[in-house]
């Protein structure tokens, strides 16, 4: 192919889409690069005493003249393709075969030993794959179109590996900080052997990816192939088909009749129970795991309203079924930290802690099939005697019983794995989240006085029948009242979301509404812990605990916000189907306990989150108890 040849290079400097013209970036800089891989591919068979080396925009020798080594020239012809940026991704494959092939030779008739050759080559090769990959193709890509930012910290090959295993522990914050430093715009996250992961935490990114572009932002493969073992095709990480069936499950249990006639009562009547462990505790100045507590509490609530169940977790039955899902979720959540083969190898080889993880899946097995085997056996006892004439009762819709009456239906035939599967995804859902977001309100609330001490006037003022009536627990209109303490729930979820990271996947290129592109095959990573931390969105105290923010200082009621701003229960299509029940088994449970007690941490402790699909805590929170006295009662009266 003689230079006469090619096709002249102008016209790809020229593109220039707008930010809405995602498709023909793609199109138009594959189509170019196409070319250029095209005409290195055909330079590549010549044979070697005639190879010219025509890449970029030099050559390394005039048509006619045979090949002569000269390192300098070839390295300026390297270096001025680099900065062609809109020479396609795809081309660096060719050029590195090139070097792979010319360097060596150059370099062995300078250097004797053939090792300083193949150092310097694969020094020079690093370099040049490692300054193309971070250029995405800006020219392309046009003047209303940004790359999201490479962190300063990135690493050729190891890209941020170092700098988040020495975060590990604090990759929450880690992220936070990183948001911080580039103010609230998306940046890259590369990592040996995955996919780059693009962070996002700006309102209007999040508005994108979970609602109006939702369909260019799956579940990815990796996702489920880390939660596959615990979750198995469950709600959480699955897509399409499976995902709408079984989401119409989990919405038909949180029908509104159900949340008003069914569950709010089973949350009282197990807030009962709870206010006579925490009595005792009070009464014998004993302390307590506040946090395990309020994790047996919504487990027995969530049973029964799940699965009719009477679970009697905060008797002590169930203990090895909750800390088996416990360790199982802390477990699948530590692979996100390794590279995907080494897991998998020791999943193989069933050692370490992918043993633990199938022990601990056993045994959450072993339990729900003993639950799900008893709901359907009353369902089998319902059918029969409501063919008797009985009415149906809204007990009796449980998640075994919609899921089977759906299939039945639907003309399928019943699966254990998809009940399980739906059972198992239900109860991270209404168990552990609305713990996890009650026992870091309580933490919070011990270490904000002032802020505990105007909820507890707000209960108490407005619900005076809790200082009276020590088993009296409060109504849906009762804390309905008290706009303070859904500012305090509120306030608390934006600081420490259940959900601190959602991923998805991007399928094809797309551009955010601000310019921000995104690259086709990019892992997503929804930062919901840092989204409540942005200084532009929240204001320059975003770090303090301050319900206040919530409040209408003119009317005193809570101020109206998009999903996409306070998205501690995500948006969209998958936003968070049991937010209503959660919201009040939460208001009625703070009320009740605030209106009566005051929360005493124990000194010394740790409070530390865990790394799995909740924001758990560590290690256990050991809070001592003590009764609300007329001393506070005088305050309330004043």
């Amino acid at each position: 192919m003689h230079r006469q040849d090619r096709k002249p290079q102008q016209n790809a400097t020229t593109i220039r889409p707008d930010a809405d013209d995602s498709d023909g970036i793609r199109r138009r800089v594959s189509e170019d690069g196409a070319n250029r891989v095209a005409h290195v591919a055909v330079l590549t068979t010549r044979r070697r005493g005639s190879f010219p080396l025509q890449f970029g925009r030099d050559a390394l020798r005039r048509p006619g003249r045979r090949y002569r080594p000269c390192i300098t020239s070839l390295l300026r012809s390297s270096f001025a393709w680099i900065a062609d940026d809109h020479i396609a991704i795809a081309q660096i494959s060719c050029s590195l075969c090139v070097f792979s092939f010319a360097v060596p030779r150059m370099l062995q008739s300078m250097f004797k030993s053939p090792v300083v050759p193949g150092l310097v080559t694969a020094a020079v090769l690093v370099t040049l794959y490692w300054t193309k990959a971070t250029k995405v193709s800006a020219k392309a890509k046009g003047d209303k179109v940004k790359n999201a930012v490479i962190l300063p910290g990135t690493l050729p090959v190891l890209g941020n590996a170092v700098e988040l295993a020495a975060n590990a522990a604090r990759m929450h914050d880690w992220l936070a900080d990183q948001f911080a430093a580039t103010d609230g715009e998306a940046f890259i996250v590369r990592l040996p052997g995955k996919d780059d992961m693009m962070f996002i935490a700006k309102p209007e990114h999040l508005e994108a990816v979970l609602k109006t572009q939702f369909d260019i932002f799956p579940k990815s493969e990796y996702i489920h192939d880390v939660f596959c073992d615990m979750l198995g095709d469950g709600i959480v990480v699955t897509n399409g088909e499976t995902w709408k069936r079984q989401r119409n499950v989990v919405v038909g249990l949180f029908s509104a009749r159900a949340l008003r006639e069914h569950m709010t009562p089973l949350v009282q009547k197990y807030a009962v129970q709870l206010g006579d462990i925490l009595a005792d505790a009070a009464a014998t100045n004993t302390p307590l795991d506040v946090f395990d507590l309020l994790h047996r509490y919504t487990f027995d609530v969530f049973g029964e309203i799940g699965f009719g169940a009477s679970m009697n977790s905060m008797g002590g039955a169930f203990q090895p079924f909750a800390e088996a899902m416990d360790e199982a979720q802390f477990l699948a959540g530590k692979r996100f930290k390794q590279p995907m083969w080494y897991w998998k190898l020791r999943r193989w080889l069933n050692v370490g802690d992918e043993r633990k993880l199938k022990e601990n899946v056993r045994v959450i097995d072993e339990h729900l099939m003993g639950i799900i085997a008893d709901a359907i056996e009353r369902r089998r006892v319902h059918v029969e005697e409501k063919k008797a004439g009985r009415p149906a009762a809204l007990s009796d819709k449980d998640i075994v019983s919609i899921v089977l009456d759906s299939m039945e239906a639907s003309g399928k035939p019943v699966n254990p794995v998809e009940v399980r599967n739906i059972a198992v995804a239900s109860i991270i859902a209404g168990r552990d989240t609305t713990a996890d977001c009650m026992g870091w309100l309580f933490h919070l609330l011990s270490q904000n006085p002032r802020v505990d001490a105007k909820l507890r006037d707000e209960v108490l003022s407005k619900i005076p029948k809790i200082s009276n009536d020590r088993h009296y627990i409060p109504s849906v209109e009762d804390i309905n009242k008290v706009p303070y303490l859904e500012a305090c729930i509120r306030e608390l979820l934006r600081l420490f979301p259940p959900g601190p990271l959602i991923t998805t996947h991007c399928i094809k290129d797309t551009v955010f509404p601000d310019g921000t592109f995104v690259p086709a095959n990019t892992d997503i990573g929804i930062a919901l812990f840092s989204a409540g931390r942005l200084t532009s969105v929240w204001g320059e105290d975003a770090l303090e605990f301050k319900p206040e923010r919530f409040i209408d200082s003119e009317t005193g009621e809570i101020i109206p916000m998009t999903a996409t701003k306070f998205c501690a229960f995500s948006a969209g299509p998958r936003i968070c189907v049991g937010q209503n029940l959660a919201f009040i088994e939460t208001k009625i449970v703070v009320a009740s306990i605030v209106g009566r007690f005051h929360m005493v941490p124990e000194p010394g402790q740790n409070v530390a989150y865990t790394q799995g699909i909740s924001l758990g805590m560590m290690d256990p929170l050991m809070m001592r108890l003590e009764a609300v006295g007329a001393s506070d009662a005088a305050v309330v009266d004043a």
